[in-house]
């Protein structure tokens, strides 16, 4: 728009700001491909870190067996690790991730942190039952947790959206 178009649409958007009225074209696309790309590199970023520590072991097995590492010990470790680290790392990640995502926002709302909190939640539902999770009290808890952390992700996003 700044580089001498002058189209009929590019100039009623330019007089729209000036009147002080925000144009919004196509954005409410972008917050939502933010949104969702956040939702999942929550769950994603979870696994990956998750997995640190797993490869860390199985390197400390292999250097005391001088070999091969033993691969029943290191899916007991897995399976004893995931569950108890796995939802803190989605607490961790979920503020994070949607305060970057509505920080970036040139309209940021806290709204877009709770759908964030809310489809990671989702997620994080999804991924306990694929790996034989239940739906019981503790893991509606843990949704909640995300769905009050992506909130509050998204306020304190807004908040400093605001200050710029």
């Amino acid at each position: 728009m700044g580089l001498g178009r002058t189209t009929g649409h590019s100039q009623h958007a330019v007089g729209a700001k000036e009147a002080g009225n925000r144009v919004d074209h196509g954005s409410s696309g972008i917050r939502v491909r933010r949104v969702l790309g956040a939702g999942f590199a929550v769950i994603a970023g979870s696994f990956l870190l998750l997995f640190v520590p797993i490869i860390v072991y199985a390197f400390v097995l292999a250097f005391r067996a001088r070999g091969v590492p033993d691969q029943a010990a290191i899916n007991h470790f897995a399976a004893m690790f995931s569950p108890a680290v796995m939802p803190w790392l989605e607490r961790v990640l979920t503020p994070v991730l949607t305060f970057w995502v509505v920080r970036r926002n040139e309209q940021a709302r806290a709204v877009d942190g709770l759908a964030v909190g809310f489809l990671a939640g989702l997620l994080g539902l999804g991924v306990t039952l694929a790996f034989g999770g239940s739906l019981d009290a503790r893991s509606m808890v843990s949704f909640l947790i995300l769905v009050g952390l992506g909130w509050l992700g998204g306020l304190v996003g807004q908040r400093m959206s605001s200050r710029s």
